[in-house]
């Protein structure tokens, strides 16, 4: 899901100018298409739009009545947030639109394709090249060969659910360039940023069958039962190459079968502006009485007229068979200023959106390294003791790492049962399961990991578990051969390469640690900012800085220094 949000986000920060034809997706529409939205930046440049949203800016602040001094102060802060924003646009989109050959982009909604409950997302692929497809990938941060994109004939696609579906959907999907949505889209030819809707007649008589939610008052019902059958189509668009010409734009069309339909679909849509408002006025009302007792002064009536009158000027008028909304004139450095607007917000915002991501990630590798740690006291519960670092066979030779005797304990009893245990774990039999990703086993924040390599969480080899001496030993000493208290010793650390999950040599050693958290040349580490997760045997996750002095780390990793350390 992040890598749909980031591809349409990022052609949408583009803003775009001139139209290619949206008929190059046509064979990806089909009459059960309900929603197209298109972008197009084939020609747009950088530097005339940041020059039109400064324009625009100007204008809004003029409008607002701003005084000199602080319309030269806003403009000034305006033009650094746009410096911002170019800073982050410009490289994707030279790399886009130059390098990788992408000027449009799709979203599509398809009642067929997981019930309309999925979007796919699509870009025009044909002559493109295998250099091209990694430089998509690495403009989208897809590391794992196995994630991303998927072909669908002249077309990629990025997957928001399983592969095999979306490409069962394209290869029994017929195209239908005669349905509504095209029709729509050539009310909207020309624009930069344009979505479409329509209800296929072939779906009407299905959704009217269905009852709706008791909830819904009953005014509501009827609005939505007409609009199903009366509503042939609507699109919206934007075009910012038109806010100094002055001419009227239509931003949003309805279509309808016929001008009465369209009158009475207006009517009924300022029906719903003054039930909604009156129902919020009587419902503040009732609350009122229920908990001042009446006593309090009451929101004047007035306040809700007012009301009312604004949402009325957001009805669109009635235009033969249609009902549109338009701008015209200084209206449309209006649209310019809000879509500029929107474009600094969003600059703005996508350094919290990241630092939100990574946090959520760093929590995800945080309950990745609980789950190990209650997983070592399961076993040890079974077992009465800890697993070894790795079991060997009659000759000493290592062949099974500790991960693995740890599966039955975190849901992997089925993986579990496939392994021979018998076997090395790099066996003609055991091989086949190396490039197998376990989840709890994988940080969600390194970059690097993919199948083969997906593994990132590793013990203290020679310190923490005792590696078994005899073939078949299951046990590698009880948790009481840590005196200094499984509270004060680590347990598991994080790596910044990850390795094979089956690899029994794959731990880390003590000399290894005391290089330091995220050192030049060190294993240990993460990728989360400022530090890593570290697990203690008492079954806690700590987060340790970078900054944490080594003779500490070397002491929190020694089960019986005797020395009381505590963690930062």
């Amino acid at each position: 899901m992040r890598t749909v949000l980031k591809l349409f986000f990022v052609a949408l920060a583009l803003l775009a100018a001139k139209t290619q034809a949206q008929e190059a997706f046509t064979p990806l529409v089909s009459e059960t298409c309900v929603l197209f939205v298109h972008v197009d930046f084939s020609k747009v440049e950088i530097d005339p739009l940041k020059e039109q949203l400064t324009k625009a800016g100007e204008t809004l602040l003029g409008q607002l009545g701003f005084d000199a001094k602080s319309k030269r102060a806003t403009l000034r802060e305006l033009d650094r947030e746009l410096d911002k924003l170019d800073f982050m646009v410009r490289p994707n989109y030279e790399m886009m639109t130059k390098e990788i050959g992408i000027r449009e982009i799709a979203l599509l909604i398809d009642f067929r394709y997981a019930g309309g409950q999925r979007p796919i997302i699509a870009v025009p692929w044909k002559g493109k090249t295998d250099k091209q497809l990694a430089m998509l990938k690495q403009l989208l941060g897809i590391t794992n060969p196995m994630d991303g994109l998927i072909r669908l004939g002249d077309f990629l696609a990025v997957p928001v659910g399983p592969d095999n579906e979306l490409r069962a959907w394209f290869e029994t999907m017929e195209s239908a360039p005669d349905s509504p949505i095209f029709e729509a889209l050539k009310s909207v030819a020309g624009r930069e940023i344009k979505a479409v809707a329509a209800i296929p007649p072939s779906m009407q008589m299905m959704l009217l069958g269905e009852e709706m939610p008791g909830d819904v008052p009953q005014e509501i019902q009827g609005l939505l039962r007409f609009a199903m059958t009366k509503i042939e189509w609507a699109s919206a668009s934007l075009s910012i190459q038109d806010a100094d010409t002055g001419v009227v734009r239509d931003v949003l069309t309805v279509k309808t079968p016929s001008p009465s339909d369209a009158k009475q679909l207006r009517a009924m849509l300022e029906n719903a502006i003054d039930y909604g408002v009156n129902m919020v006025q009587t419902q503040m009302q009732e609350q009122q009485n229920r908990y001042s007792g009446g006593g309090e002064m009451p929101v004047p009536a007035l306040a809700f007229e007012f009301a009312k009158g604004i949402f009325r000027t957001l009805l669109p008028e009635v235009d033969g068979d249609k009902l549109v909304f338009r701008i015209e004139g200084e209206q449309n450095q209006w649209a310019v200023g809000a879509v500029s607007a929107g474009g600094v917000m969003t600059a703005m915002l996508l350094p919290a959106a990241q630092a939100a991501r990574g946090s959520a990630r760093r929590m995800q590798c945080t309950n990745n390294v609980k789950q190990i740690t209650l997983g070592l006291h399961n076993y040890h519960d079974t077992f009465m003791g800890m697993p070894p670092l790795y079991t060997v066979d009659e000759n000493g030779k290592p062949l099974h790492s500790w991960r693995v005797l740890l599966l039955p304990f975190m849901e992997q009893m089925a993986l579990y049962d496939q392994i021979r245990l018998d076997e090395p774990w790099d066996s003609e039999h055991n091989s086949q399961f190396h490039d197998r990703v376990i989840d709890v086993y994988k940080c969600p924040d390194n970059p690097t990991v993919k199948p083969g390599k997906a593994c990132c969480y590793t013990v203290i080899a020679g310190e923490g578990l005792i590696p078994a001496k005899k073939k078949g030993e299951r046990t590698g000493g009880t948790f009481a051969r840590i005196p200094d208290g499984l509270s004060n010793t680590i347990f598991i650390v994080e790596v910044k390469e990850p390795f094979c999950w089956m690899d029994p040599m794959a731990d880390v050693t003590m000399d290894e640690l005391v290089k330091g958290i995220n050192a030049q040349g060190g294993r240990v580490g993460s990728f989360h900012p400022g530090g890593t997760n570290i697990g203690i045997f008492d079954g806690s996750v700590r987060f340790v800085p970078d900054t944490i002095n080594k003779e500490t780390l070397r002491s929190l990793a020694d089960p019986k220094d005797g020395r009381a350390v505590s963690f930062p």
